[in-house]
Parts: structure tokens; sequence; C-alpha cells
């Protein structure tokens, strides 16, 4: 399966065509003015948490409060266009968090993300009760694949309602994948070797065929990559996901498959590694109220090392991941109460490790 990840020349060719299209758009919008006086809206959500860790129950207990407040302005050009600016204030800190400027044209949308817009469709299956999965809350990290939204990107949308099957498809490029930091404008990077920090080139294709269904599938590469001195170019990094989810009365079922490798910045050793992941999760809708939902995520570490020296071949280990996750979410007008209960096996891809992890939660939104 992995082998299909590797993009063809002429994908390479096509997302050429396709980047100078839309700095063709972004160029022509940006160069019109003036604009009509906008708005200005603030949401967010608070929640609070009860979290125990390990195998003794008692062990990892913590309280946590985490806050998200969304800062979004929009308003419209002389011609109709439309622009959107967001900043959110979230974690741990009161530092700004991801920031992106949007301008909706009658030839599709094109936008500016500092570390947001993400294109990578690793929870196309979409199922969980308090969220998708590893991605509501896992105590190990998973190995999904690439995501411009971890960088400072440009990305054209295709125009909606042009293609059958409510298909979109959206592209995305960060230039500098060293720049994964806030950058305020006119702010630049420090200069970084490329074979660090290279480029970036994603694709994303959504669609909704039929009533409940909905299909989503990326893939992205690396660019850019050197060796640096004395050493041989590197070797690019691929990954691809496709998923879909299904919902039918009370009932949703989703999948995901999907495969990473990451980038060798520099041939020295001629070890690689890559990744296989499938995501599972059903959910079940007791009434308006309150939902269930079972999730399992598995991920599969393939690591081969190069033929040693005076030996007759090398060597590969498999280690797969497995996340178990049930969760209950029980909603009373703007609040959430939530029960999460994850188990992992190999943990971290580490053979033998186990964790745990319980959380109780309340979530209010506003």
């Amino acid at each position: 399966m992995f082998k299909h990840l590797i993009l063809t020349k002429q994908k390479e060719e096509n997302m050429n065509k396709i980047s100078k299209l839309f700095l063709g758009i972004l160029s022509s919008a940006l160069l019109i003015s003036p604009t009509f006086a906008g708005e200005m809206t603030v949401t967010g959500g608070a929640t609070a948490t009860y979290t125990t860790n390990g195998d003794d129950p008692s062990s990892g207990k913590t309280i946590g409060i985490s806050n998200e407040l969304d800062f979004t302005a929009s308003g419209e050009l002389d011609n109709g266009y439309t622009w959107t600016y967001q900043v959110q204030l979230d974690g741990a800190t009161t530092a700004n968090d991801d920031t992106k400027l949007v301008i909706g044209t009658d030839y599709g949308t094109i936008g500016l993300f500092n570390t947001e817009g993400g294109l990578s469709q690793e929870l196309a299956h979409g199922v969980g009760a308090m969220g998708v999965g590893f991605d509501y809350i896992s105590p190990s990290t998973f190995q999904a694949g690439y995501d411009v939204s971890s960088y400072s990107n440009i990305q054209y949308h295709l125009p909606a309602g042009i293609l059958p099957f409510g298909a979109g498809v959206k592209v995305g490029y960060a230039p500098n994948m060293a720049a994964t930091g806030q950058l305020s404008a006119k702010d630049s990077a420090a200069p970084a070797d490329a074979g660090a920090g290279g480029s970036l080139e994603m694709i994303n294709v959504t669609l909704a065929p039929i009533d409940g269904l909905s299909i989503g599938a990326d893939a992205a590469r690396t660019a850019d990559q050197t060796g640096g001195t004395g050493l041989a170019e590197g070797e690019k990094g691929v990954s691809a996901n496709i998923g879909a989810k299904y919902t039918m009365g009370q009932f949703t079922v989703g999948y995901t498959e999907g495969g990473y490798q990451p980038a060798i910045a520099a041939k020295t050793g001629g070890e690689t590694v890559y990744y296989e992941n499938q995501f599972l999760g059903v959910q079940f809708d007791v009434n308006d109220a309150l939902s269930v939902s079972f999730n399992r995520d598995e991920s599969q570490k393939n690591q081969r090392i190069a033929v040693a020296g005076a030996a007759t071949a090398g060597t590969k280990t498999v280690t797969t991941m497995e996340q178990d996750s049930i969760q209950v979410a029980y909603t009373m007008g703007g609040a959430t109460l939530g029960l999460t209960q994850v188990e992992v096996d190999n943990a971290d891809y580490t053979v033998g490790k186990k964790e745990t992890q319980n959380v109780i939660s309340l979530g209010i939104s506003f």
C-alpha cells in the first residue's frame, strides 16, 4: 500500500501549475481597494478536566482548565470579494496562537495561514462522542503524516459547487518547514539548512456523494531536501490518508487508512522509517443529549536498517501501537459533561509499554 504514496512527475507538474494560479489570484485580490467597514466577533469555550494517568488509579491525578478564544474580523471589498481575519488565544499561555487571513473571490479562496489551515485527512473518519479518537486524547504520540498547518502556509481552494458529488479541492504550500513559530508581518525565520527545513506541498480532496456519507483524502510531500557538505542528497518525505464517515439514523461509523515516511535530510547510514495507520470509530447517539463511542487506532512503525559491514542482509523491525478509547458525552444546553477512558499497548512504539488515561471533563461554549 505504501508504495502508492510516491507522487508521480505528472502530479508535480500539476501542483506547480496550481501554485502559479492561486498566486496570480492572490496578487490581483490584494491590489484591490478600498474595503467596507468590517465586524469583529469573539467566540470560544472553556473546559475543566480531572485526569488520571498510569496503571495505578492514584497516580498522575491532575485538574486542568483550558481556554480557547477566537477573535474574528470580516468584511467586504468594493468588488464583492470578502475577507476574514482571525487570531486565536488558547493553550496554557497568553501568547497569540493560530492566525489566518482569507480572501474569498469568484475564482476561489486564497488563504494565508500561520500554523493554521489544516489539510490532513487523518481524522476523516470523524467519530467520537468527545472528539475523534487519538486526536481527542492520547498519552502516546501517533505519527500520522504531514500537515501544512504545522507551518506558515498559503492555500488555494476551488470555488464550492463547481465539481460533482459535492467535491472540494484545496492545495497548500509551506515554503519553509523550519518556520514553525508565530511570525508577525515583516518578520523572517532564522536561516536554516534546507535539509532541516525544506518546503511542503499538499493537496486535499473531499466528497459528499450521498446523504450521510463524507469522504476525505490528502497527499503531501516535502521538497528542497539537501544533504549538506559532503553528504548525499536526502530522501523526500511523503504521507497520504484516505477515510470515510457514514451516518444512518443514530449510528455513525468511520474508517481512515494512511501512510507516512518522514524526510531524510541526508543519507548517512541508510536507515528508513515509515508508518502505516488504521483508525476506526463507531458512535451511537442515544438521544439528543447522550452519545457513546468506541475508537480503535493502530499505527505500525516499520524501521529498516541498511546492510552493515560483513553482513549479508539488512534488518527490519515492526512495532504496532494500538489504542482503544471509550467516550461518553452528555450535553445540557451549552455545557457538555464527558467521560473518556484510554488504553494503549506498545505505547510510543515501544514494545511492552502500556499506558492508560481517564478523563472527566466539563466543557462550556460561548
